[in-house]
């Protein structure tokens, strides 16, 4: 199923207002990169993503990529991660961000929303005993 939905709606609607599609070609891209004639009739992120594929192949940005998520935020969460989780698989990860912001992977993350993850693992860091403002061998608490 679909996350954050009537967002992924809105994004699609946008597209083809500035794009300039008509409904004719409009739908002419659902059916083909979709197999769907409405974007309310998707069903899951594969075909989303399809769709967003074409919408970009077409030449639409759309306005997240230009307000996502910085490389230093991504490496300070993955860092955060492994210092203060207990499972440290990527899915775990993605599971914990998914619960967080309802976001999928950690690479569709916005500013604000990497940094509603990165306060959620500095949290979660300190309640294990580690200070993420210090190197590895001090914990929360002063020196190891």
């Amino acid at each position: 199923m679909l996350t954050r939905r009537r967002e992924k709606l809105a994004i699609i609607h946008i597209a083809k207002k500035r794009l300039g599609l008509s409904d004719k070609a409009y739908r002419a891209m659902l059916l083909e990169s979709s197999g769907v004639r409405s974007a309310a009739d998707l069903k899951n992120d594969t075909q989303y993503f399809a769709l967003m594929r074409a919408l970009r192949a077409a030449g639409f940005q759309p306005e997240h990529q230009e307000h996502g998520c910085t490389k230093a935020q991504r490496c300070y969460i993955e860092g955060l991660w492994q210092l203060a989780s207990r499972s440290k698989t990527e899915r775990s990860l993605r599971a914990m961000i998914m619960r967080i912001c309802g976001i999928e992977h950690p690479r569709f993350l916005t500013k604000a929303a990497a940094t509603k993850v990165i306060l959620a693992l500095r949290d979660i860091a300190e309640k294990a005993g580690f200070n993420p403002d210090k190197p590895d061998t001090e914990s929360a608490h002063g020196s190891v």
